[in-house]
């Protein structure tokens, strides 16, 4: 491939010349225009591919630019995936231990209703028993209380209140044995009017 011309080598050119040739003025002419404009373009081709290298540069860099924020994204998306792993890990972990929490709270409070149902029963079953017996001894002292009433009502009503604070003399070993019943008897009977709130002289009828 021959070389290119220069603007220079257009204007040393030269003709050899003949009878039937062009005018050599207006092919000196010609020649300089064009050599001019060769001139014109070889600069504005240097000119061109100055701005072709810059744009190739910041193309460069634009490209490593792309590949650092590409990076940064994939980075980005990597932090924000961990992120939202370990959200979700902790949601999960504390949902786990609300409800095993909320398990044990419903544990406890079922344990509690049953040793508190335990526990009514229990007191049932007591007050049912000492009704029971307060029944027993209201059974005994009715008893006691229609004996009296149908032998001395006096004198019984006297034994029994005033047995304690100047019991009488003893004469044999059975009145002893009799004189001790009828004091027990006596500490039911004020006991359970105790209990029921009265005056065993109002029971009794006695002055």
């Amino acid at each position: 491939m021959s070389e290119l011309l220069t603007s220079l080598d257009i204007v040393n050119q030269s003709f050899k010349k003949s009878l039937r040739g062009y005018d050599p003025t207006e092919v000196d002419e010609f020649l300089d225009h064009v050599a001019e404009t060769l001139q014109n373009y070889n600069a504005r081709n240097k000119e061109l591919e100055r701005e072709l290298t810059a744009k190739e540069e910041s193309l460069a860099e634009y490209d490593r630019m792309k590949d650092v924020l590409h990076e940064a994204l994939l980075m980005a998306q990597k932090s924000a995936d961990e992120r939202v792993k370990s959200a979700r890990a902790q949601a999960d972990k504390i949902l786990s231990d609300a409800k095993a929490q909320a398990d044990d709270i419903c544990r406890e409070a079922a344990a509690e209703a049953e040793r508190l149902r335990v526990g009514v029963q229990q007191i049932r079953n007591i007050r049912d028993l000492y009704a029971q017996e307060f029944r027993g001894i209201l059974a005994k002292f009715d008893t006691q209380l229609n004996q009296a009433l149908n032998s001395s009502l006096g004198g019984a009503v006297e034994s029994v209140l005033e047995g304690l604070e100047t019991p009488p003399a003893k004469e044999s070993a059975a009145e002893e044995s009799d004189e001790v019943e009828l004091k027990a008897d006596k500490k039911d009977f004020e006991a359970a009017c105790g209990i029921l709130g009265v005056d065993p002289r109002d029971i009794l009828g006695a002055k």
